[in-house]
């Protein structure tokens, strides 16, 4: 068993005045102090593009040595967009193995400090570098075309797609650690900047700053926010080009299907998903099962995702939407908010009475996928 004893979240935001390090350190701090830990035996950093910003290898072990930490294992884990929840397998194993018993697992990444020109360039490398890369119609614009095959394919309106970032906005709105924390409506999504039609600039996600870290115990008396169950994953397709079926996420479906097997998990009540798009979180939901194939954007229309709805709480902290995408940060940040939730505690909105919960992360369209299985405690 691994249990979520301490969290600590840096608001998303363009932190102009700070440095990855210094983002690390105040969510690391937060996360010890909230756990009570007295030292850890690994600390293990999740980041994709700092290291490309702010050139330096081996990031881990400076953070450690930054915090006073020397002397303490250290890894550093970079699995492009799904890097956070990669890192907290990786801490599972090493618990569960029994190599270590106390585990600090810290996701950061930066992405305002530079022109937009150079961070879209290094976003890109999260596609593979030899087709989506190389040649490169951008993040933006592959969304749009599997948006528009979606539109065409199970014969759904634009308007019905953009309550999706509308619902994220809005429970966004109570997350203090949301970077747009602000309401906007369906409607407006469809008058916003135009990316790659039919995607506006209202269905990505924006670019910002993050840290978020965990303290993950093999045993604990007291102070246990949550249990990790399991957490497993699949590579896929290194190009939506190559699947016969680009709307469904064969990764996840891999590593859904696995984590299902592992644990005997049902219904779930509370799920932090990946929405780097709008059409990015519509596919997931269908790739798990939660609606048939080319209902989801209907559904979440009419309210079943929603506080109350028929069907689990998704991205009550506002998703990669409306929180932010701090890339290799991101899978932390979700641990860390349906851990609170399944502990009563989230800062925003609330989902009463969460038992269980899911936390999905991806790369680009799913050259890797992570699924974790959560329950509460007590």
């Amino acid at each position: 068993m691994v249990y979520v004893t301490g969290v600590g979240l840096v608001n998303v935001d363009r932190h102009y005045d700070k440095s990855t390090r210094r983002l690390a350190f105040e969510a690391s701090t937060a996360a010890l102090e909230s756990s009570m830990a007295e030292g850890v035996d690994f600390i293990i950093v999740a980041s994709s593009i700092s290291y490309l910003h702010e050139p330096q290898l081996d990031l881990a072990s400076y953070i450690a040595s930054s915090m006073g930490l020397r002397g303490v294992r250290s890894i550093t884990v970079e699995c492009g967009e799904a890097s956070g929840l990669a890192a907290v397998m990786t801490a599972k194993a090493l618990i569960d193995s029994g190599q270590a018993s106390r585990v600090l697992v810290v996701g950061v990444d930066k992405l305002s400090e530079y022109p937009s020109w150079r961070v879209y360039k290094n976003l890109s490398l999260l596609y593979d570098t030899e087709s989506d890369a190389f040649y490169s119609i951008g993040l933006g614009g592959i969304a749009g075309l599997l948006m528009r095959l979606y539109m065409n394919v199970y014969n759904v309106d634009r308007l019905t797609l953009a309550y999706w970032p509308a619902l994220m906005h809005q429970n966004a709105k109570a997350n203090p650690y949301a970077m747009l924390r602000f309401a906007i409506t369906p409607e407006k999504v469809l008058e916003a900047q135009p990316v790659a039609e039919p995607l506006t600039l209202l269905d990505t996600f924006p670019l910002g700053d993050g840290a978020a870290a965990l303290v993950l115990e093999g045993k604990a008396s007291r102070g246990v926010l949550a249990e990790i169950v399991d957490v497993e994953s699949a590579t896929g397709y290194q190009s939506i080009a190559l699947s016969d079926d680009p709307l469904k996420i064969e990764s996840l479906e891999v590593a859904y299907g696995r984590l299902v097997e592992r644990t005997g998990m049902g219904s779930v009540d509370v799920v932090e998903l990946h929405d780097s798009f709008t059409i990015t979180g519509i596919l997931i939901l269908e790739t798990l099962r939660f609606t048939e194939r080319g209902k989801a954007a209907e559904a979440v229309a009419q309210g079943v995702f929603s506080v109350g709805g028929e069907g689990p709480v998704v991205n009550p902290s506002g998703g990669l939407k409306a929180r932010g995408h701090p890339i290799g940060a991101t899978g932390v940040y979700q641990v860390a908010e349906v851990a609170l939730q399944l502990a009563g505690e989230f800062p925003g909105l609330k989902v009463d009475g969460a038992r269980s919960g899911l936390v999905v992360s991806i790369n680009a369209m799913g050259s890797s996928s992570y699924v974790a299985y959560m329950r509460a405690v007590g």
